[in-house]
């Protein structure tokens, strides 16, 4: 059995001083110092729906409908506006990447994984090393399982992604748990010729730190996001994070992407208990619930733990997310309204673990 597996979601994240999704499209604009592509997606926003930085947040679309829109045209090879012909499209859709990249690189410089380290080191006592699933691509869980590692193995180690990294620190070394993050990873840089992926650094200081004193200096994962990134080693094509980008046309066909979710499934059909933290269960993400669904069938509910973060500290039935996994799991889930950081003091009040 794979005993428990935490989940994390957007929430998880924004525990970190992080965004969520519909906070990205107004963070990028209102940047103090934007990026090359700024004045495209800038143009595009406000002449399209009708905001610029001056704009409240509420006003803004959100990211999963603007990034599906750009999708939906690209999909159909059609002009989005007379003056967004399929091109222009292109080069947007690659510059709301280039925004979001450099937004949560700047967030996530130093963001504090302290709430991520204690909940591994509650939920995964020695001897046991965690298996977590992860919606996210920040590196803040990856940085939490490398210094937890350093306490337990005798140098450190990576988290174990369950692909076919071929940087050599990675693998030919050992690891420590079990990380599969569904829809990539700003350390993953990927090369869409022979589909060789390597691991990246990152602007992440924090994370930046402990892989440097585990394996030395690695490749720059900013200039990965650049026309002069790193070459791919075997054919030399410009190796690109794998990334998939928040948008109602999500395309899991990559075959790295697809061995990680074979091995989320299996884990989740193994899981004894399962612990989500900040996942809201979005409508819009099928294939996400489709693969818990499965995956948890064979849990009652008070296996189910749902950490969310709501001050009014609503019922399970009282709460938009909270009756999304009634429905899926049933009234006795394990529900914690009351978020990440106070749910662990719970925990250390009442001797640490789960129940």
């Amino acid at each position: 059995m794979a005993g428990t597996v935490i989940f994390l979601g957007a929430g998880a994240t924004k525990a970190c001083k992080g965004l969520l999704t519909n906070e990205i499209l107004h963070a990028i604009l209102g940047a103090p110092d934007p990026s090359p592509s700024w004045a495209l997606l800038s143009d595009f926003l406000e002449k399209l729906f009708h905001v610029n930085k001056q704009s409240p947040p509420d006003q803004f679309p959100g990211l999963p409908l603007v990034m599906s829109l750009l999708d939906t045209a690209l999909d159909r090879r059609q002009a989005f506006h007379p003056e967004w012909d399929a091109q222009r499209v292109a080069e947007l859709r690659q510059a709301v990447e280039l925004g979001m990249f450099d937004l949560l690189e700047e967030k996530l410089q130093k963001a504090p994984t302290n709430n991520h380290w204690e909940l591994l080191k509650i939920v995964y006592p020695p001897p046991s090393e965690p298996c977590v699933i992860s919606t996210n691509y920040d590196l803040i869980v990856d940085t939490s399982m490398m210094f937890l590692s350093e306490q337990r193995a005798p140098e450190g180690c990576l988290p174990d992604y369950r692909i076919q990294i071929r940087t050599p620190f990675y693998s030919a070394g050992r690891r420590f748990g079990t990380l599969l993050k569904l829809h990539g990873s700003l350390n993953w840089l990927y090369c869409r010729t022979c589909q060789r992926i390597e691991i990246g650094g990152s602007e992440s200081r924090l994370y930046l730190k402990v892989l440097q004193r585990l394996v030395g200096p690695t490749p720059s994962l900013e200039q990965s996001y650049t026309p002069d990134g790193n070459p791919c080693p075997s054919c030399q094509t410009r190796l690109r994070p794998l990334l998939i980008a928040p948008t109602h046309l999500k395309d899991y066909r990559n075959p790295h992407l697809g061995q990680v979710w074979y091995e989320a499934e299996r884990v989740l059909r193994e899981a004894d208990r399962a612990v989500f933290i900040g996942y809201s269960l979005p409508d819009d993400d099928v294939e996400v619930v489709y693969l818990v669904k499965r995956g948890l069938a064979h849990l009652t509910p008070d296996r189910i733990t749902v950490v969310e973060y709501d001050m009014a500290m609503p019922t399970l039935a009282s709460h938009t997310v909270g009756r999304r996994y009634r429905t899926l799991f049933g009234d006795g889930v394990d529900w914690h309204p009351e978020g990440l950081d106070n749910w662990l003091r719970q925990l250390t009040a009442s001797g640490g673990g789960l129940s």
